[in-house]
């Protein structure tokens, strides 16, 4: 029998030989790169360092000046509140909240794991359905190997792609950020507003992490998703259209629902697991961060399930 190894070697073969691999690796570094290149040049208003006390009390006080006017809609009054006790905070403990370090290239790159996203659900989309749009599937099927195993060596295939997208952009990010503002701030902190209403500081390198930890889990389950589109229709272009469609939907589907209570129950409400981060408000009452990763831990299981039940009962005689 085959093992796994032998047959996840060989689909990581096929994902890494292909230059289009290669050619979204390098597209996602460069958007990264030329981002982090126009806001640390091309904003000649940022403040100075040494004036970031002076600017942070004005915004503040601008912001409150809004507040008691009575002008803010609801949608952005927390959201101001928040700012005016984090500014004044920060002046008052001499913590710069502007300042910048290796670990604020980390945070921006966080932004562009959505972009790691489609080009793994591109991979994602064509692992099982491009064997059957070329025919080699009956040549994986005629070799003495389970498809229980096929099927989960390009599954991990597919997941191990996208953890190389995201270490390479997190490595990138940190070298950039070192060479652009320096290898320290290791100590640098990030502060937030808590669900008590007060201001906590939390270490940068840990908060970056943390945003890291969370989209990787969101990239995860909009990789299975592609997966078992791709392998329940056995077409690439619907699994890769319709995944980047759920993508970028699946937040305007829950703003139209989030006047239902069951919305919480969606997957897509569930899957930014930045909302539990300090500063951030759930889409729906009673959600936690526990409530999140069991809803999504039963979507990751009855999907999966659904790609391994119509693989193996397949008939590929035609």
């Amino acid at each position: 029998m085959v093992s796994i190894t032998a047959l996840l070697r060989n689909e990581n073969m096929k994902v890494y030989r292909r230059p289009r691999t290669w050619v979204m690796l390098g597209l996602l570094l460069a958007l990264f790169l030329t981002g982090m290149i126009l806001e640390k040049y091309d904003m000649p208003d940022r403040p100075q360092p040494e004036d970031w006390k002076q600017s942070q009390t004005e915004s503040a006080n601008r912001l409150q000046q809004e507040l008691d006017s009575g002008n803010a809609d609801e949608g952005s009054k927390k959201y101001m509140e928040d700012w005016i006790k984090v500014s004044r905070y920060a002046v008052e403990h001499d913590i710069n909240p502007d300042r910048r370090t290796m670990w604020s290239a980390v945070d921006f790159s966080a932004s562009l794991i959505v972009l790691g996203a489609i080009f793994t659900i591109v991979i994602a989309g064509d692992m099982v359905a491009g064997e059957f749009s070329w025919g080699t599937i009956k040549l994986l099927l005629i070799r003495p190997v389970s498809r229980s195993k096929i099927l989960l060596s390009k599954y991990l295939s597919t997941l191990l792609f996208a953890m190389f997208l995201l270490c390479s952009l997190f490595l990138f990010a940190l070298l950039v950020g070192g060479v652009m503002d320096g290898f320290g701030g290791f100590n640098h902190l990030k502060l937030y507003v808590g669900s008590d209403g007060n201001v906590h500081e939390r270490s940068m390198a840990l908060y970056s992490l943390q945003q890291y930890g969370y989209e990787c889990v969101s990239l995860v389950m909009m990789v299975t998703v592609g997966f078992m589109i791709s392998t329940v229709f056995r077409s690439g272009s619907l699994a890769i259209g319709l995944s980047i469609a759920l993508l970028f939907g699946g937040s305007l589907m829950v703003m139209v629902l989030s006047r239902y209570d069951w919305v919480k129950y969606v997957l897509f409400a569930n899957l930014d697991l930045r909302q539990y981060i300090g500063g951030h408000t759930p889409v729906a009452d009673g959600m936690t961060l526990g409530f999140s990763v069991t809803v999504l831990a039963v979507y990751f299981i009855v999907l999966n399930a659904l790609s391994w039940f119509v693989f193996a009962k397949r008939d590929v005689a035609g």
